[in-house]
């Protein structure tokens, strides 16, 4: 298995973006989004983090686009300035490669590079069912639940939670983890 190279994403990008999103819009409960964003709302998107200096990255494997990952601004406020939410999704046929992580890792590292001090992750939960892979990811990169909201979403005839995770860019222990030690 070819291992992903993680770039920076580029405008020509943003049609697979897209439909990557769309998979999961439409078909499960990881995006409480119900109607996927059309090319133009992932252009707005994409340049106004580009304009912000933002991460927004893609993993390419065997000449295709087969995940991405973008950091948008928390909150609007001038003081959430060093906080920023995470998103990342995957190609169906890339899950389970270890693509998801590389592109975690060094959205991470691009955080750390340009002052990022807080990462928050806002993952979905069918209420009931048990924690997600991105929920296990995002915990062996040093994440830690920081709450739970309960039933605040309905989406295919489900009831969903959203687990709020954050990372500490500055603390050590997501360092040690990165390096493959126990904390």
């Amino acid at each position: 298995m070819p291992e992903a190279t993680v770039r920076p994403a580029w405008p020509a990008d943003l049609a697979d973006i897209a439909s990557i999103y769309r998979h999961y819009v439409n078909t499960t409960t990881v995006t409480l989004d119900e109607t996927p964003p059309d090319h133009a709302a992932w252009s707005s998107r994409y340049w106004s983090l580009a304009g912000r200096g933002l991460p927004f990255l893609v993993a390419e494997t065997d000449g295709r686009i087969a995940g991405y990952s973008y950091c948008a601004p928390w909150k609007t406020r001038s003081a959430y300035r060093y906080c920023v939410e995470e998103s990342i999704y995957l190609a169906p046929w890339a899950t389970g490669r270890r693509i998801g992580g590389a592109l975690l890792d060094r959205t991470l590292d691009e955080c750390t590079r340009i002052g990022i001090r807080e990462v928050i992750a806002v993952l979905t939960s069918e209420t009931g069912a048990p924690e997600s892979s991105s929920f296990h990811l995002h915990r062996s990169r040093g994440f830690e639940v920081a709450g739970r909201l309960k039933g605040v979403g309905f989406k295919n005839a489900s009831t969903i939670d959203t687990v709020i995770m954050q990372c500490a860019l500055a603390d050590p222990d997501r360092a040690r983890l990165a390096a493959g030690q126990r904390v």
